[in-house]
């Protein structure tokens, strides 16, 4: 999962980086350093994020690509 990917899924939610952050449990500062491209998105971050939603990666990368969601 990329920033941009991470970004997609909020914004597919209609949810602000603070909801976001309730529902997956990471931190709202972290939200906002990965979607500036300050920060990498962890594995532990990417599985909370993955387990919030209940898709598999390679489901949601799978998707990503289907919609041309790529990181810039």
């Amino acid at each position: 999962m990329t920033r941009n990917q991470m970004k997609y899924l909020r914004l597919y939610h209609g949810l602000t980086q603070a909801e976001f952050s309730r529902e997956t449990g990471v931190s709202p500062n972290l939200i906002a350093l990965i979607e500036a491209g300050h920060r990498d998105i962890s594995t532990t971050t990417k599985a909370k994020i993955l387990r919030r939603y209940d898709i598999a990666d390679t489901e949601f990368l799978t998707f990503c690509e289907r919609m041309k969601v790529v990181e810039k």
